[in-house]
């Protein structure tokens, strides 16, 4: 399949599963579930990556030609894009808020979220370590292509995507509705279901649009993780704790220096890791041989 074609036939699936409206009802099976594929897949590349056979590339460097003819500010604003892929990976506590919301004890809420942030945070450590000396930058790369191990492990990340994609829509949708879409005049009748369809359906078209606008994997990563991930997780925090504390956002005090210095580092690794994206994007844009919306 191309990629609009594979795109159509992903969004619909998608959309499909997020018609199930909270996270208790998309249940913790599926969560397993979802662990579940995405362990097998990481134990297939990790294997690979340490045990690949000749031939086997990285396809970022298969079907990106390098343009930056050894210019040292081009090569830093790929290292800038890659912060964003870092800020990406990061970035699910911004989930934390509509999680909590279901909560049956949400006293337990900050234990929970320490809890996960650390096995979090140890896991990707393990994992790097784990990649060895010299892993392909897109891990499933490492995977054999044309084998029946690619397929299994495609068919398996597919599963986890899936599960992650309906627990992501359902914490955007159900804001969305709960804040502005529920009054909007046309819809403001409508049964709930009805207008968690429309909702579900523009989010599905939105995915469809930018995955194929970006047909590249890890600038559509940077670009998302630069633009969101750091922001949510980052950012906004720093700006509504002292705006709480009642200090000045941009202007550092005694009592707030910590607070301060997340709002400084998360501002500049917002703008610094942009930068890198859009620069890596317009660059795959103008080399690659498919581009918007192509066929490769």
């Amino acid at each position: 399949l191309c990629s609009p074609t594979a795109g159509i036939v992903a969004s619909t699936l998608m959309f499909a599963v997020s018609q199930l409206r909270t996270m208790a009802r998309l249940g913790r099976s599926a969560s397993i579930i979802s662990l579940t594929a995405l362990g097998v897949v990481v134990a297939q590349c990790l294997y690979f990556s340490n045990h690949h056979p000749a031939g086997i590339i990285d396809s970022a460097q298969e079907h990106v030609p390098n343009d930056d003819g050894g210019n040292e500010n081009m090569n830093l604003l790929r290292q800038f894009s890659a912060m964003g892929s870092i800020g990406f990976a990061v970035g699910s506590q911004k989930l934390f808020l509509n999680i909590r919301h279901e909560f049956a004890e949400r006293s337990k809420a900050p234990q929970s979220l320490a809890v996960a942030l650390t096995g979090f945070g140890s896991l990707y450590v393990f994992i790097a370590l784990a990649a060895g000396k010299n892993p392909p930058s897109f891990l499933f790369d490492a995977v054999p292509a044309h084998t029946v191990h690619r397929r299994l492990a495609g068919f398996f990340l597919w599963v986890h995507v899936v599960v992650s994609y309906a627990i992501n829509s359902q914490a955007i949708c159900a804001s969305m509705d709960r804040i502005f879409f529920y009054q909007w005049q046309p819809v403001r009748h409508w049964p709930d279901h009805r207008r968690w369809m429309l909702l579900t359906g523009i989010m599905a078209a939105t995915a469809f649009f930018v995955a194929n606008a970006i047909p590249f994997f890890q600038d559509l990563v940077s670009f998302i993780g630069a633009l969101t991930s750091v922001p949510l997780t980052l950012l906004l925090p720093a700006v509504f704790h002292r705006r709480v504390q009642g200090v000045p956002i941009w202007w550092p005090t005694f009592n707030s220096l910590g607070s301060y210095a997340l709002l400084v580092f998360s501002t500049v690794f917002m703008v610094t890791a942009t930068l890198g994206s859009v620069y890596s994007i317009l660059s795959d844009w103008e080399h690659h041989t498919g581009g918007f919306f192509s066929c490769h």
